[in-house]
This record gives structure tokens, sequence and C-alpha cells, in this order.
């Protein structure tokens, strides 16, 4: 694992979590003891997603998921978003992740000492919500893999997140997002995540990044205001990840000199 720093002007030092999955997380918390940023930001994919066979909570077979987001609150004001792999959470899942005292943001956005952070949740964790409606099924069946995640994210709420003063933060685990939906958006910095750094990087590109296919444009580090992490894991097993190191990152404030 690599650590990545970025200057921003943000009013704070933010460590970015991204791609998870539910793995072990001792380098994680090494990591965060070492640098002691003022928040953290879990950019979705916390957990690695399977569909549940019963209505036995999700969040209760992903104990690695839940102890690590506790470990994250225990050292600072955290802030989580849902990325895909959070497709079927119930509001009892909901619950046991904001038990462990992290700030669950799922398409809203709050208040942290002087600047608003969000979260903008997955399409797909949006539309499974809309399909569960009246059902008696904590996790009715149905395929997540294919008409949710051609679905569109709920964004209209980010009308009023923009209209906030001062510095605007947003988690939106998929880059793909950005360019349709968030560029223009007066928004200060968008944290992002789920190209896992594009699985294989040759000539500082990746490969292939779901949702953006071959040769994807938005896989790691910056392009204006998003930054993207190459995530902490790998879920595209068998495939291995060549010349690109899981990663987290850092957005330090600006120095004088670098205004």
């Amino acid at each position: 694992m690599k650590e990545t720093f970025y200057r921003f002007d943000t009013p704070c030092r933010i460590c970015l979590l991204a791609d998870i999955h539910d793995r072990p997380f001792a380098e994680i918390t090494a990591s965060i003891d070492k640098r002691s940023p003022d928040i953290i930001a879990v950019a979705g994919d916390f957990i690695y997603a399977h569909a549940p066979h019963d209505d036995t909570p999700v969040m209760s077979k992903a104990k690695n998921a839940l102890d690590m987001l506790y470990a994250c609150a225990m050292r600072a004001p955290t802030f989580v978003s849902l990325g895909n792999h959070e497709w079927m959470l119930s509001e009892t899942d909901k619950s046991m992740i904001r038990k462990t005292g992290v700030t669950l943001l799922d398409n809203e956005w709050t208040e942290h000492s002087g600047m608003f952070i969000a979260g903008l949740t997955s399409s797909g964790v949006s539309a499974y919500a809309a399909f569960r409606k009246g059902k008696s099924e904590v996790y009715p069946e149905w395929n997540h893999f294919n008409s949710p995640q051609r679905s569109e994210p709920l964004v209209d709420w980010l009308d009023g997140f923009e209209k906030q003063p001062g510095f605007k933060l947003l988690m939106s685990h998929h880059p793909e997002y950005y360019p349709k939906y968030l560029k223009n958006r007066a928004v200060s910095l968008v944290l992002s995540g789920h190209a896992h750094g594009g699985q294989i990087r040759l000539f500082g590109r990746g490969l292939y990044a779901p949702g953006q296919g071959i040769l994807p444009r938005y896989t790691s580090g910056r392009y204006g205001k998003m930054i993207v992490s190459r995530g902490l894991s790998n879920t595209a097993e068998p495939i291995p990840r060549l010349f690109n190191r899981r990663e987290i990152v850092y957005i330090l404030p600006k120095q004088k000199a670098d205004k």
C-alpha cells in the first residue's frame, strides 16, 4: 500500500479511503495514526457485495468493515458514502453502520467545523431502494448487475448542497459521474474511487474501469476539483493489479507558498 498526498485549498487535513471491500485494515489505521488527519472520508465500497439469501443483516457478515469504520471514528470524525457494493443495505444495516460512530451520508449533507460534507449515493443503491419499497422481504431478489447499474444517480438534492456557504466536500464513489453531473456544480472538492486505478496500469494509464470501459479517463489522481483514489483492494480476482499499488490518499491544505 502506498500513501499519496495532494495539496488543495481545503480548510483541514482529509484522509480518503475507497474500495476497502471488507478486507483487514491494520495498515490503514497505522497510516491514519501516523498522519493524524482532521477528518476521514470513506467514499464507498467498504463492503464486498453478495446477494443475501435470507433476512440476516448484511452488515453482520461484514465484520472487517464494521470494525474498520469504528476504528476510523475513534481516530477522527468519519464520513461515509455509499458505493455500488452497498447496493442491498437495509435500514437495519444502515443503523449498524451509524452505531460505529461514523456519519453516513446517503444523498445528503451535514455541516462539520464550518465546512459542508455530502455523499452522493451510487445509482444502483438508489434503484434497489426504490425496487424494495412495499415488499415483505428485507432483501428482495434482483439482479443488481442489470438495470440498477444503468440507472441515473439522484442529484436534485445537490441544488441545495451547492448553495451552502464556504467549503463543500462531496464524496461520489463513481468518478464517471463527474463530467455529467458534478463538474459544473458549485462544490469545492469531489472525492471518488471505484476505478481501482484501472486494474493494470501501463504508461501512466489504467486499462479498464467499471462504468468507463477500456482506457478509462478517471482512474487515479486529480482531475480539476476531483481526486480519485486507486482503492485499497482487488475485486477483479484472478486478474491481478499490475503496476498499480493499493492507495490511501491524503489531501492537505495548501501552504502559503502554494497560493
